[in-house]
């Protein structure tokens, strides 16, 4: 599990699946119990900057105000790995919401 994957989670408060961003650095995927995700979602909106991927079915978007730290455990599969670019754009839009 790796900075920039796309998998498949469920979240604590969702009734299904979804795909998620992991946002965490390596380091802390490596050893942590909780990887931080960002969810993606088809609906455009506020902080939310566009994510492609050829294995997502709907064009999709980074729900950047919805960060959340997940327990491992509640990945599914993974579904790809995201490039420089609309990590880029994540990360930026994440110091935006979040004052730093």
């Amino acid at each position: 599990m790796r900075r920039g994957e796309i998998w498949t989670v469920m979240p604590l408060n969702h009734p299904k699946p979804r795909p998620a961003v992991i946002v965490s650095v390596d380091s802390w995927n490596v050893n942590a119990p909780d990887l931080i995700l960002v969810p993606l979602t088809t609906r455009r909106g506020p902080s939310r900057p566009p994510v492609q991927h050829p294995r997502l079915k709907s064009a999709s978007y980074a729900k950047c105000g919805a960060v959340a730290a997940i327990p491992r455990e509640r990945l599914g599969h993974r579904i790809g790995r995201l490039g420089d670019e609309p990590m880029a754009r994540i990360a930026a839009e994440l110091r935006r919401v979040m004052g730093i």
